[in-house]
């Protein structure tokens, strides 16, 4: 039974990736080379790139920058929404901090940190930037959702702190968390790299995609697009599976 729905999977994805690259073919006709590639262009493209070291250091150097900026914003995300749930003044004070974060555009933002800072680490800021408000936002709604009644449960039976923490409030957060996750991944990847077409740091993907452009190399435009999208797909269903492995062995250890 198990592999007959596996099998329907596979079979319903392929059709409709073969749907998607068919009409990316048709599209490819009505354009001239010069502006829009086919999917034979970029396979090769592709091929092309991924077999330079100039390449894979610059995957390396992007991929560094932004996990540093999303780790940073996710820490500091969830212990600010900690501190905001139990002292509502904190709250208040960092209300607008985080609607200007959620408001200034991405682009805006980058000019202005690029006055005071090196462009080698305007992703790691970026990532920051639109990482932990959405962070925050979520950590701190998950703790307001928190059951009540599991909460005086724990106070009646004198739970010690950490207790609460892995058997409350943890099972409480954990789908605030990896839906937080899902979408800050992508965003992380995207304004890094955002920014990283606007500064030009040496030796990363904004560069290539700059130099792509600016050299009307179309197809190698459309394969790091490609590039992007498999590395935030790759990374998100790395990220969940790691929090629900952590999330399936704090439930185990409470039992």
């Amino acid at each position: 039974m198990r592999r007959s729905i596996l099998s329907r999977k596979a079979v319903s994805a392929l059709l409709v990736a073969g749907f998607w690259l068919v009409a990316w073919q048709i599209a490819s006709l009505f354009f001239p080379k010069v502006l829009f590639a086919g999917p034979a262009p970029t396979v090769q493209s592709l091929l092309s790139i991924l077999q330079t070291s100039a390449a894979w250091l610059a995957i390396g150097h992007t991929l560094l920058k932004i996990t540093v900026g999303f780790l940073a914003a996710f820490v500091l995300g969830c212990a600010l929404a900690a501190l905001c749930h139990r002292f509502s003044f904190v709250r208040m004070l960092l209300e607008p901090v985080v609607q200007v974060m959620k408001s200034v555009p991405v682009a805006c933002f980058v000019v202005v940190a690029l006055i005071w800072l090196r462009s080698a680490h305007i992703s790691v800021l970026t990532a920051f930037f639109v990482v932990f408000p959405v962070t925050y936002i979520n950590v701190l709604q998950g703790l307001s959702q928190t059951d009540e009644k599991l909460l005086e449960m724990a106070a009646v039976f004198q739970f010690s702190a950490r207790k609460r923490l892995r058997a409350i409030y943890l099972p409480a957060l954990a789908p605030y968390v990896i839906s937080c996750c899902k979408v800050t991944v992508g965003m992380a990847l995207k304004g890094g790299i955002a920014g990283e077409i606007i500064g030009l740091p040496t030796s990363s993907i904004g560069e290539q995609l700059y130099l792509s452009k600016l050299y009307l190399e179309v197809g190698d435009l459309f394969a790091w697009s490609i590039i992007i999208i498999g590395i935030s797909i790759l990374l998100e269903k790395l990220l969940v599976r790691m929090l629900n492995a952590l999330q399936t062995g704090m439930e185990v250890s409470c039992d």
